[in-house]
């Protein structure tokens, strides 16, 4: 490359280089909403203003001048951007925090989400743009890191989960801090230095993505999302009437053929089943109840509303995206509300399940009390001491989670009958009666989907299942057009308990139905099952402070193998422990040499000053004298190591009866101590960094 050409190179690649990196920033923090347009514009809010900015200096204007007047560009054009949606450009920008932490993700193309982040990045470019020229270059590296952070704290994690990127940035700024350093040390000893920190840096990075995460920081659960209260009618008790009218149209479907659920139901006091009242906008904090199990599945239809009629919107599972505007969701339960007019309202829906397959149920086991909120879903209010007596003795029947919850299944499905025409209410009195078959009162043994749901659910709970109540509807019957009919007589109702690690495991205790059949699900057999108790005979006594206990020993099922388990270890544990044995050998090696030096005395010591020397790419030639590189040295920095090299040639030229003194001794390395602490500060804060790490001065 001619002489003229190498400045130009380096006048650009002082522009490209923290282009690349502002670049990359504002990319990671675009993924936070949809679509190519927004990462468009955020591209734009990184370069422009720094590539005006650079230009405008290029042609004579004034710091001072060309940065007021793209820093005022910017503000005019965030304020025409609120103003033309009719928001408040003040309040808009003070406001950007919450609104972000609190709006679903990802974040729809709006002013009032995009503005607050565009003005960042656009400020961000222009600080960038101004210490371009910095002797350091510390400014495009932090520029770009507030950047990345800002998109991976609004997105936890999602806009980065590998690293990809945090690699990326690590390897331009490394190239930057190589290429455009200014100290005239050869490129390629810069490399020597550079390319074991680049791979330190990379494994390290690969060992952070591979590890499990557990309790990761989520921004959003410091602000408190906006809430709308809900009051509607619950629509278990309207189970009846549906099945009362089994051929009346309720949905249109288009999709799979999954079930529908309308509305989840997780609290009882002992008189009906409640679900949420506050809703919130959808996927607004990503707070889900219990964590999902590890197989999940998921499913998209379409749904118009026939003769479903009120707000509630059914969906497959805990909703992901949702083609209806003003759409509320209960977070919890994935329950979706609409406050608009629903008759006739058609509708996209996603939405995610958990799905595990019947080979890992029988080894379920249940969320450990003490460190899991779960008592929401094990809490009862005092039973009647026949109904306790009858729900302890059905829980007897499994010997682990899995089968206990099986058995009550088979219980209360295949011994009780099944009327439209039976009595609704999910109240312990009416529980009472459905399963301990009173004889003189009507409803005795006879129920709707209420009924069996809600007489699982209590008697799971009592047995420490931590269980909820669904409403919701079967797949339907297709039609010739592709279409499935749910009628009437696929509004149902059924049950879900939660095991760890496998999430929601749903159970239909409804006669007849095979919704959620599994292969290995317990039979009821009559001799096998436990007859009401004698009320008339002393009952043992039922606990009244603390009706969910569960029975011993249930905590200490086998649970099934976790992926990743503890008999191998991640590939990207093993690539970083063996970097830090590198690291540490490296150290070792760096010690024993400086000890080795400390040793020898004087000539040690002037030794120490030439490893320091070439540790700040200033490595003096061969054929030079001691006494003058330590005098340019001095020169340069003001230090006293010329004392160093002429005790270090007396040593080795001088009479061998010419011990040096304690007093000699420190002197010496207090001035190995000077030289050493003026070179490093001279060098750039990264270099800093690696001066321990540096292999060069091991060469021979």
């Amino acid at each position: 490359m001619s002489a003229a050409g190498a400045p130009l190179l380096a006048r650009v690649g002082r522009v490209v280089w923290p282009l690349a990196l502002v670049l990359l920033g504002a990319l990671v923090l675009a993924s936070a909403w949809q679509g190519w347009v927004v990462s468009l514009l955020f591209a734009l809010a990184a370069g422009v203003p720094l590539l005006a900015l650079r230009g405008a200096l290029r042609v004579g204007m004034s710091r001072w001048f060309a940065t007021s007047m793209l820093v005022l560009l910017a503000v005019m054009g965030a304020y025409l951007a609120t103003s033309g949606a009719g928001l408040s450009l003040e309040a808009t920008v003070r406001d950007a925090v919450p609104r972000l932490l609190t709006a679903p993700l990802p974040y729809a193309a709006a002013p009032d989400l995009l503005v607050g982040p565009l003005l960042l990045t656009a400020l961000v470019s222009l600080l960038v743009g101004l210490r371009v020229d910095s002797r350091l270059r510390v400014e495009p590296v932090a520029g770009a890191a507030v950047l990345y952070l800002a998109g991976v704290l609004l997105t936890a994690g999602a806009a980065d989960p590998i690293g990809l990127v945090a690699v990326l940035l690590l390897v331009v700024a490394l190239l930057g801090w190589v290429l455009l350093d200014e100290h005239g040390e050869p490129v390629r000893r810069r490399l020597s230095v550079t390319g074991p920190v680049a791979v330190v840096g990379v494994g390290l990075v690969a060992a952070a993505a591979t590890l499990p995460v557990a309790g990761a920081f989520q921004p959003r659960e410091l602000v408190t999302p906006p809430t709308t209260e809900v009051a509607a009618a619950n629509p278990l008790t309207q189970l009846g009437a549906w099945a009362n009218n089994p051929d009346e149209v309720l949905l249109r479907v288009r999709g799979p053929a999954v079930p529908l659920r309308l509305v989840v139901l997780e609290d009882y006091d002992g008189t009906q089943w409640t679900s949420a009242t506050t809703y919130r906008s959808l996927r607004s904090d990503g707070t889900t109840g219990l964590d999902p199990g590890r197989y999940r599945s998921d499913a998209t239809v379409q749904v118009q509303l026939d003769g479903l009629g009120g707000s509630w919107l059914p969906s497959p599972g805990l909703p992901l995206e949702v083609g209806r505007d003003g759409t509320l969701v209960d977070p919890r339960t994935g329950t979706l509300f609409s406050p608009d007019d629903t008759a006739g309202a058609v509708y996209e829906v996603a939405g995610a399940f958990d799905a595990p397959p019947d080979d890992a149920l029988d080894g379920a086991r249940l969320p450990d009390q003490t460190t899991r909120d779960t008592e929401r879903w094990t809490a009862l209010p005092p039973l009647p001491e026949p109904l306790a007596d009858f729900a302890r003795r059905v829980g007897e029947r499994g010997a682990t989670p899995y089968q206990r919850a099986s058995a009550i299944e088979a219980l209360v499905r295949d011994e009780y009958d099944q009327s439209a025409t039976a009595i609704s209410g999910s109240a312990l009195w009416r529980l009472d009666r459905f399963l301990l078959r009173g004889t003189d009162t009507p409803g005795g043994g006879v129920g709707t989907s209420e009924q069996f749901a809600s007489a699982f659910a209590v008697l799971a709970r009592y047995n420490g299942l931590p269980t909820r109540v669904v409403v919701g509807f079967r797949p339907g019957q297709p039609t010739d057009d592709g279409v499935r009919l749910v009628r009437g007589q696929d509004a149902f109702a059924w049950a879900e308990v939660y095991f760890d690690d496998l999430g929601w495991v749903p159970f239909s205790p409804t006669p007849d139905d095979d919704t959620f059949a599994r292969s290995g699900a317990v039979e009821a057999t009559q001799d096998e099952l436990p007859e009401p108790a004698d009320t008339g005979s002393p009952q043992p006594e039922v606990p009244t402070d603390d009706a969910t206990a569960a029975p011993e020993g249930d905590d200490e099922a086998a649970a099934p193998p976790r992926a990743g388990g503890s008999g191998s270890m991640p590939t990207g544990v093993l690539v970083g422990a063996l970097l830090g044995l590198a690291l540490l050998a490296l150290v070792a090696l760096r010690a024993a040499r400086q000890l080795r030096h400390g040793r020898r005395g004087a000539p040690g010591a002037w030794a120490e000053v030439v490893d320091a020397l070439r540790l700040a790419g200033l490595r003096p030639a061969g054929h030079e004298p001691a006494d003058l590189v330590a005098a340019r040295l001095d020169a340069r920095l003001g230090t006293r190591s010329a004392l160093v090299a002429a005790r270090a040639e007396r040593s080795a030229f001088g009479p061998a009866d010419d011990p040096a003194s304690e007093a000699d001794r420190a002197a010496l390395r207090g001035e190995v101590r000077a030289v050493r602490s003026r070179l490093r500060r001279e060098l750039p804060w990264w270099r800093r960094w690696t001066w321990w790490l540096d292999p060069r001065v091991l060469r021979r």
